[in-house]
């Protein structure tokens, strides 16, 4: 076993054992900086082996297995391991028991790092610089992307799942929309050209963390404190945002309208890891709520779009609630978003005619199933009551001569 301290910043938080692959074996926390250490599940007594599973790359993104496999590592924990569990989102890494080493020389929030994933289609950096480390061993998510310098400024690139490049387009139409609506907490994607790869376009967005500023995910937050039976998991976590100093008239109305912004998108990706809160890096108050990101999964992104109202209210999603109308259901201020102020059918078509491999026939058929979800929206937001054409409910005119047969 490798014996090595898991810090935040230069604040000693546990002595963690490493096996050869890079998981933890044991670790053994210091109590005089409990509440230093990443939020986790309270209810799990081996939470930081799970944190640090969850925080390595996973290895279904993009090429990282066979990136892996060419290096000669053991898998995506050994990957962290060799960077020291630096991320861009947050203070945490490890330092070799009695190396000396200091956040000041190793954090990739002021020191250069080295891209070693680069999906833009030039060679990946030669190692110029030492240490050379790089944050993309803990970059979350399945979608083929990476860490990068670009013209001095960090971000992230991202790419696509297939030959075609709409996930990224997706990204730009969602920005797009928040412009339109007047509303800046969110993040803002440019594409970029990809070469060597099946798709043609990828995006490109800045880092929105800082030295000063870290990412929590709903996720952590959620699982942090126990549950009560009589509040939902949105609720539960609204409340304990608040006791970190985040007001719930802060927040709630961006998530209500981070919820009617994402039903207009058809995004269906909204899970607890893609919302997530800033943290003062000092007091370790909450701020803000994230800009809006990771918006790809939208627009029937490798799916068909439904040929009905009823199946397209049917829409699965991966957030507070497992559908679209549930997330509905959860809005209490329908006016935070204006229906008129949404990205025109043109530039949608202009947008997607880009791409080369997208048909004609597919383009004009996302831009009918969007329109038909704005349509629905527009009802909604007046106050129609848009399940009943999931349940099968009909509202007719009751003819004059029946009309006291009805309750």
């Amino acid at each position: 076993m490798r014996p090595y301290m898991l810090k935040r910043k230069d604040d000693e938080i546990a002595v963690i054992n490493l096996t050869e692959d890079g998981s933890i074996e044991n670790f053994k926390l210091f109590d005089y900086n409990a509440a230093l250490a990443p939020l986790h599940d309270s209810k799990s007594t081996d939470w930081l082996k799970r944190w640090w599973a969850r925080r390595a790359v996973p290895i279904s993104q993009g090429h990282i297995k066979q990136m892996l496999t060419d290096r000669g590592l053991l898998g995506s924990e050994d990957y962290l391991v060799k960077n020291l569990g630096l991320s861009l989102t947050d203070y945490y890494w490890i330092s070799p028991v009695d190396s000396g080493l200091r956040w000041k020389d190793v954090n990739l929030f002021e020191n250069d790092f080295h891209n070693d994933i680069d999906i833009n289609g030039d060679e990946p950096d030669t190692p110029r610089i030492f240490p050379h480390y790089t944050p993309n061993g803990s970059l979350q998510g399945t979608l083929e992307k990476c860490w990068t310098i670009r013209n001095g400024k960090r971000g992230m690139i991202k790419g696509n799942r297939d030959s075609l490049s709409q996930e990224s387009f997706n990204e730009v139409l969602a920005a797009k929309l928040h412009e339109l609506q007047g509303f800046s907490n969110h993040t803002t994607y440019k594409l970029l050209e990809i070469h060597g790869k099946p798709y043609q376009y990828g995006c490109f967005s800045e880092l929105f963390t800082s030295v000063d500023t870290e990412l929590v995910s709903a996720y952590d937050i959620e699982t942090s404190r126990k549950k009560r039976a009589d509040i939902n998991t949105y609720e539960h976590f609204i409340a304990i945002c608040s006791e970190h100093g985040l007001p719930e008239e802060e927040l709630r109305p961006f998530l209500e309208y981070q919820i009617m912004t994402d039903f207009i998108l058809s995004g269906r990706d909204r899970h607890l890891s893609n919302i997530s809160i800033l943290r003062d890096a000092n007091t370790l108050k909450f701020i803000q709520p994230a800009p809006i990101y990771d918006s790809g999964k939208s627009m029937f992104v490798n799916d068909s779009v439904p040929d009905n109202d009823k199946d397209m209210l049917k829409i699965q999603t991966e957030s507070f609630s497992g559908t679209e109308l549930g997330l509905l259901a959860l809005v209490k201020d329908r006016s935070l978003v204006d229906a008129a102020k949404v990205p025109e059918p043109k530039f949608i078509r202009e947008l997607y005619s880009l791409d080369t491999n997208m048909s004609e026939s597919r383009i004009e058929s996302i831009i009918h199933g969007y329109e038909r979800k704005l349509d629905l929206f527009a009802r909604w937001q007046k106050g129609e009551d848009i399940r009943a054409i999931t349940f099968g409910f009909h509202s007719r005119n009751k003819p004059a001569l029946l009309g006291d047969i009805f309750a």
